[in-house]
């Protein structure tokens, strides 16, 4: 695959998880706009002690660095693609912690925190690739 088709998948992939991360932002401060695809599971997660990190909400920590990983596809030096790479592996860590809080913690799923993870995996895959060709 040519840098060119990898950088359109992780850009792709990124405005996907901009798209996510701003509407559960949004969400988070106005919890009547939730919309939950399956199983209520989103509510509980949304107002669980998980939802925050020392006050900050996890969809906003998402939704900046979803927007960096954007910025940096686009910057495209060895520098920007390094860092892209961290970000994704870095976020899909943190969303496997989280799915793994919901299973066992929480206790409800949220069907947009899984979508976020399907998100991931692949622009994980699209930048790690394009980095490793630097």
């Amino acid at each position: 695959m040519s840098d060119r088709a990898l950088r359109i998948a992780a850009g792709a992939a990124a405005l996907a998880g901009t798209a996510l991360a701003a509407y559960l932002t949004w969400v988070h401060y106005d919890q009547s706009l939730l919309v939950c695809i399956a199983g209520g599971g989103c509510e509980t997660v949304q107002q669980s002690a998980y939802a925050e990190i020392a006050g900050v909400p996890v969809a906003l920590l998402g939704l900046i660095a979803y927007s960096a990983v954007v910025g940096l596809v686009v910057w495209d030096t060895p520098t920007a693609r390094l860092g892209a790479a961290m970000l994704a592996f870095v976020g899909l860590a943190f969303s496997l912690y989280l799915l793994l809080v919901q299973l066992f913690v929480i206790d409800a799923v949220c069907t947009w925190c899984v979508v976020n993870d399907v998100v991931l995996a692949p622009l994980l895959a699209a930048v790690t690739a394009l980095r490793l060709r630097t």
